[in-house]
C-alpha cells in the first residue's frame, strides 16, 4: 500500500514537468529541422516517423494515470527523439560537432524527470546510443579520452541530480503522508477522525445515487466514571480498543471517531443487516476486559433519507439518547417499534450473558 502511494505521490508530481520535457523535444525537433534549409528535402519518411513517435510518446504521457505508463511515455520519446537528432545531425554533416553537446543536454535534462535512478540510467543509456549510431562514436573516440571523461562527467553528475530529486520526492511523499494521516485520522484510536469520515459521506451522498443507508451512533456508556474511578488511561485504552471494534464491524462501510467517546458509521444495507451490525457491536464491546469494569455502549441509528446531513445526524443522535434513557447497552432505531423492539431485544440479551 506505501508503495502504491508513493507511485501515485510521485505520477502526479512527475507528470507535468515530464509533458513540458518532452513538449521541448518535439519542439526541438521540428525547430533544428525548419532552421536547417539545406535538410527540408534531404529527410524523408524515417523523419516523419520519428516526429510520429514523439507525438506518441507525448500521447501516451498525456493519458498516463499511472507511473509505469508515464516512463513508457519518456522512453518512446527518448528513443524516437535520439534518432530524430541523429538523423539531423548526420545530414547536416555537423555531428561530430554536435553530438556530445547534445547527448550532454539530454542527459541532464532528464535526470531531472526519471522516477528513480535505475530509470534515469536506462533513458541516458538508450539515448547515448542511439544518438552514437551513424559514427559519431568514432568521433569522439578520435577525439581523446577528454571527451570520454567529459561524457562520463555528464552521466554521472546527471545520476546524482536524478538520486538527489529521488531523495526529495520521497522526502515530500512522506511527510505529506504524514499530514494526511494527522488530518484524516484520529490519533488515539488510529481509525478515521470526524473530518474523514464526513468526507466519506459527502462523497456517498455525492454519487449521483438516490440518498440509501443507515447513519448508526455509538457512545460509550457512564465514560466519566471511568476516568473518575480508573484515570484517563484506562480510558483511552478503552476507546483504542473500541475503536478496533467499529473498524472489524464497519469493514469497507464508511466509519469513524466523531468526538469523545463517540463513534459513528455509514451502513449500506437493509434493516436486519444493520441490526445484525448493531448487536454484534454490542456484544464485542460487552466481552472487552481491559479494564476493571465493565464496558457497555449505547447505539442510535437513522436511515440516512435526504441529501441534508445534519438531519441524519440529528436523528441518530436522538436515537443515542434515546437509547441511554432505555437503560444503555442497547439499540434504537429513530422512529417507529421497530427500534423500541431492538432495545429491548439488546437489553434482554443483555442480562442472558450475565451483564
Amino acid at each position: 500500500a506505501h508503495d502504491t502511494s508513493q507511485q501515485r505521490y510521485f505520477h502526479r508530481e512527475l507528470k507535468s514537468p515530464s509533458l513540458a520535457l518532452q513538449y521541448m523535444a518535439l519542439i526541438g525537433v521540428l525547430a533544428t529541422y525548419a532552421m536547417a534549409s539545406s535538410l527540408l528535402y534531404a529527410l524523408g519518411m524515417e523523419f516523419v516517423v520519428c516526429v510520429t513517435g514523439v507525438l506518441l510518446g507525448i500521447a501516451i504521457s498525456s493519458m498516463a494515470r499511472n507511473l509505469r505508463y508515464l516512463n513508457v511515455g519518456g522512453l518512446v520519446i527518448t528513443i524516437f527523439s535520439s534518432i530524430a537528432f541523429r538523423m539531423l545531425l548526420s545530414a547536416s554533416g555537423l555531428g561530430d560537432y554536435w553530438v556530445f553537446p547534445l547527448g550532454v543536454l539530454m542527459t541532464l535534462s532528464i535526470s531531472a524527470i526519471a522516477s528513480d535512478p535505475l530509470t534515469y540510467l536506462i533513458l541516458i543509456l538508450v539515448a547515448w546510443l542511439l544518438l552514437g549510431l551513424g559514427g559519431f562514436e568514432q568521433a569522439l573516440l578520435a577525439s581523446g579520452d577528454w571527451s570520454l571523461l567529459y561524457a562520463a562527467a555528464a552521466v554521472v553528475t546527471g545520476l546524482l541530480f536524478s538520486s538527489c530529486f529521488f531523495r526529495l520526492r520521497y522526502s515530500n511523499h512522506v511527510a505529506t503522508a504524514r499530514l494526511e494521516d494527522m488530518a484524516y485520522r484520529d490519533y488515539l484510536t488510529g481509525i478515521p477522525n470526524r473530518r474523514c469520515f464526513l468526507d466519506a459521506l459527502h462523497a456517498v451522498m455525492n454519487d449521483g445515487k438516490p440518498p440509501h443507508g443507515y447513519l448508526l451512533m455509538a457512545d460509550v456508556d457512564d465514560f466519566k466514571k471511568i476516568n473518575d474511578e480508573l484515570g484517563h488511561e484506562a480510558g483511552d485504552i478503552v476507546l483504542r480498543e473500541l475503536g478496533q471494534i467499529i473498524a472489524a464491524a464497519a469493514g469497507t462501510f464508511p466509519h469513524g471517531r466523531i468526538g469523545g467517546e463517540e463513534f459513528a458509521m455509514l451502513i449500506d444495507g437493509d434493516l436486519a443487516c444493520v441490526a445484525r451490525v448493531a448487536e454484534q457491536l454490542l456484544e464485542a464491546v460487552r466481552r472487552l476486559a481491559v479494564v476493571q469494569r465493565g464496558v457497555t455502549i449505547s447505539v442510535g441509528i437513522a436511515r440516512v433519507q435526504g441529501p441534508v446531513l445534519a438531519d441524519s445526524f440529528r436523528h441518530a443522535d436522538e436515537a443515542l439518547y434515546e437509547a441511554k434513557l432505555s437503560g444503555k447497552d442497547c439499540v434504537v432505531f429513530h422512529g417507529g417499534a421497530s427500534g423500541q423492539g431492538q432495545a429491548s431485544a439488546g437489553r434482554e440479551m443483555h442480562q442472558k450473558s450475565g451483564g
